[in-house]
């Protein structure tokens, strides 16, 4: 559920037109609860801008999803990141949207994918994790996001389901009359439903998350890689990965790869060790 960004030059001014896209579905603005979650605008194979949301969980490391930052077996071509709740603000204050970048976004040394991440040809095993290295440290003033412990969704019993938080960047909503896309962050309540269905892939990779306002929130495109947290803590229990829902609207089930499994541990703390200083 990444998103397709379509450049328009207009005179001198800039501005951002969406194509297709994930962002929370009935949520709210963020206000600056979540300055350690970005955006990354990208290009894969030649094609873009898409974008992505993120976690910062280390000064260098963001954690988000594999297929933001790799496509046919090749990583990212170029990639930005930006933490401002407004992603395209001071975008009209340049000539162009390379003066932007490098004004006003993170560049990033280079972007990971898990290695057995594969375009989901192993579906449902789809290893869709990945991380994206910043060229330069960043200090979110709400700490960094955590890690929780191997099989913690499973401990989880009664109302520790039920209260969970998805923060990403995107659209708010595909349905009239909530069709936005404003690229801005956004936060949404959203309850576990399960960890062992069939699409929870092998070994349970993901988990199921509710997607509809009588909860109060959900994703959809370009909050793809973004993270859902425990409670209001900064415990980061899985990443937005994809959808199940009917005519591509965003509205059902949404399947989040999950931190708290060895094919996720395995890789961020090695990313960790390599990276995390």
């Amino acid at each position: 559920m990444r998103k397709f960004m379509k450049v328009l030059a207009v005179a001198v001014a800039l501005a951002l037109s969406v194509i297709s896209v994930g962002a929370i579905t009935w949520g709210v603005p963020d206000n600056n609860a979540h300055p350690n979650v970005g955006t990354l605008l990208f290009v894969q194979n030649g094609v873009g801008y898409f974008s992505c949301t993120g976690t910062m969980i280390a000064p260098r490391v963001m954690l988000t999803a594999g297929h933001c930052v790799e496509e046919a077996g090749n990583i990212n071509d170029v990639t930005y990141v930006r933490f401002e709740e407004n992603a395209l603000s001071g975008i009209g204050n340049y000539g162009s949207l390379q003066d932007w970048f490098n004004a006003e976004w993170y560049a990033v040394e280079t972007v990971i994918p898990h290695p057995q991440y594969n375009d989901f040809a192993e579906f449902p095993a789809n290893y869709d994790i990945g991380v994206v290295i910043l060229a330069n440290p960043y200090y979110p003033a709400n700490g960094f996001g955590q890690i929780p412990e191997l099989g913690f969704l499973e401990s989880l019993r009664g109302q520790d389901r039920q209260d969970f938080l998805s923060v990403g960047y995107g659209v708010q909503g595909t349905l009239p009359p909530t069709q936005m896309d404003e690229y801005e962050r956004y936060k949404g309540n959203v309850r576990l439903l399960e960890v062992n269905s069939y699409l929870s892939g092998q070994g349970s990779q993901s988990a199921r998350f509710s997607n509809n306002p009588g909860i109060g929130g959900g994703t959809c495109y370009g909050d793809s890689g973004g993270p859902t947290f425990f409670k209001d803590t900064n415990i980061v229990v899985s990443v937005t990965s994809f959808g199940w829902a009917k005519n591509n609207n965003c509205v059902g089930n949404d399947f989040n790869f999950r931190t708290d499994v060895p094919a996720a541990q395995d890789f961020i703390h090695g990313i960790l060790a390599t990276y995390g200083s």
